[in-house]
């Protein structure tokens, strides 16, 4: 076995994966497995790299999946006779270990992008990992959607925060980032966030099989920037902002600050790094909103806490980031017998297979939630609605849960 003297090993990796492990090449000691299972389908090559792109499929094929994915156990001592002829992400963790840089029990992170093609890799990977390097490992999934730019960086700003999260765990002198899957501006942001945080990343050139070990560039952002400029921050990570709207003085910051403002079509947002920035944990305290609640509320949200907690968050989202208007987040309009001249709160009907109806109010300006009023039972909910429960009044007072909301306990 190579070693690498005097460097340390790794414990935890972090990866972007693809979908090589599924490859129908040849050399890919899967590929007749795979090529099994695209008989099983009864579908093409064509077809198969549709499927694996899909974020939703019918449930016949995924039993048929399902039912595959249990069959290639008996592929997994192949793959350990045959470890470059398996993945990138296998490849990996093999030269890692060969090189004397792997730790014995390590601790693999798994980004992946969320397709169905990302929720075979992961089941294939994690059997393989844990069998062949003792891994433990976890994962979690991204929505990349390249057909809207100002979507598109929100959605790669959380990437970029996912992959923060995963990094922070372990730490820098034992923790590598390894961008060896997925889109190809993935490998790039995830090396900022590395850099960011100062941790090295590594690169495979499968090939030769040579892994490349970069150091992490010190990336510094003055803390008094956000400081100072956090309404024009906070104004570009709701919306788009045309720059006549602007100041001579953000004209200036903006130009200035190219990494983390964009510019297109007269209107300004915030960059991939841009909207990690305001998520990061070091400025998160700015930027996160406030949630408020009546002693009805938090009553209720402990009696299912997280399913409630993913409601209000899912909520907000829709209030800061929602693109058209969506009548679920005012669905007392629905209601005939409710006096709209007196509603001072509006009703979310969240969309799910639970039932959650809160009546909240939400200040844009100060990025605070007021939650009044929730309901978890549908007749009761109709039942009270109708007489404007929850709808025209406080229920009562108001204690700041963003504690509660964002992980915490109340206080």
């Amino acid at each position: 076995m190579l070693k690498d003297e005097g460097k340390a090993m790794y414990q935890t990796i972090v990866m972007t994966c693809g979908v090589s492990l599924l490859s129908l090449s040849e050399k890919n000691v899967f590929a007749k497995k795979t090529s099994e299972l695209l008989q099983l389908l009864c579908i093409g090559k064509r077809e198969f790299s549709e499927l694996l792109s899909k974020r939703q499929i019918d449930d016949e094929t995924r039993e048929v999946i399902s039912k595959w994915i249990d069959q290639t156990k008996m592929y997994v001592a192949e793959a350990e006779r045959e470890p470059n002829s398996v993945s990138a992400e296998y490849s990996m963790m093999y030269e890692l270990r060969k090189r004397g840089k792997l730790g014995k029990f390590p601790r693999v992170e798994l980004v992946l992008t969320n397709t169905v093609g990302g929720n075979i890799v992961e089941q294939l990977l994690q059997r393989l990992f844990e069998e062949h390097f003792s891994a433990s490992v976890g994962s979690s999934y991204v929505d990349i959607d390249v057909s809207e730019p100002k979507q598109m960086n929100r959605i790669l700003g959380e990437y970029m925060q996912k992959v923060s999260e995963k990094l922070s765990q372990g730490e820098p002198s034992s923790t590598c980032f390894a961008p060896l899957g997925g889109y190809k501006i993935m490998t790039a942001l995830g090396y900022i966030v590395g850099s960011f945080l100062g941790y090295p990343t590594a690169y495979l050139y499968e090939n030769s099989q040579i892994i490349h070990e970069i150091p992490p560039i010190p990336i510094h952002l003055d803390d008094r920037f956000v400081q100072q400029h956090i309404d024009l921050l906070r104004r570009c990570r709701v919306d788009a902002i045309h720059m006549d709207e602007l100041s001579y003085r953000e004209h200036q910051v903006i130009s200035t600050y190219s990494s983390i403002f964009q510019q297109e079509e007269g209107y300004v947002y915030l960059t991939p790094f841009g909207e990690f920035l305001l998520e990061h944990e070091r400025y998160k305290h700015l930027f996160e909103t406030k949630y408020f609640a009546t002693k009805q509320v938090i009553k209720m949200i402990e009696k299912d806490k997280q399913f409630s907690i993913d409601q209000i968050k899912e909520l907000v989202k829709k209030l800061k980031y929602a693109e058209r208007i969506i009548p679920d987040l005012q669905h007392e309009k629905e209601f005939e017998k409710i006096d709209q001249r007196k509603v001072k709160f509006h009703l979310y009907k969240s969309i799910t297979g639970k039932v959650f109806r809160l009546a909240y109010q939400y200040d844009e300006a100060e990025d605070q939630l007021y939650a009044n009023y929730l309901w978890f039972d549908h007749k009761q909910y109709e039942r009270e609605a109708e007489k404007g429960v929850g709808l025209y009044e406080a229920y009562d007072e108001f204690q700041d849960v963003t504690h509660l909301i964002l992980g915490n306990t109340i206080k």
